[in-house]
């Protein structure tokens, strides 16, 4: 791209009267846009059950991801060497833990 000093200026035309131009037209460009709406009727009603969900979308977002009063104990244990699973509690958890591998590569 090549920038020419003096593009838009014909022959015989001042270059003062390009410059006023482009105050013109930087005067313009600076000036902010001026809304042509004044009385905007838009509204937006929710439903009961919308508000409703939209609170519990904030307090849910105030809860922790991890629930350290229910982890700390069972660290503690498993750190002892207290924590003993039945046979029944690891086969459930593994079955669980299947399905839900296998059902999110699903999707």
């Amino acid at each position: 791209m090549r920038i020419e000093p003096n593009s838009g200026v014909t022959p015989g035309q001042s270059t003062e009267s390009v410059s006023n131009v482009t105050n013109a037209n930087s005067s313009q460009a600076a000036r902010p846009l001026q809304s042509t709406v004044q009385n905007s009727s838009d509204q937006a009603n929710l439903s009961p059950d919308a508000l409703q969900l939209s609170n519990l979308s904030g307090a849910l977002a105030n809860v922790p991801t991890v629930r350290q009063d229910r982890v700390a104990p069972l660290a503690q244990s498993v750190q002892s060497g207290a924590y003993a699973p039945s046979n029944q509690q690891i086969a459930q958890a593994l079955v669980r833990d299947f399905r839900s591998t296998n059902v999110a590569a699903q999707a």
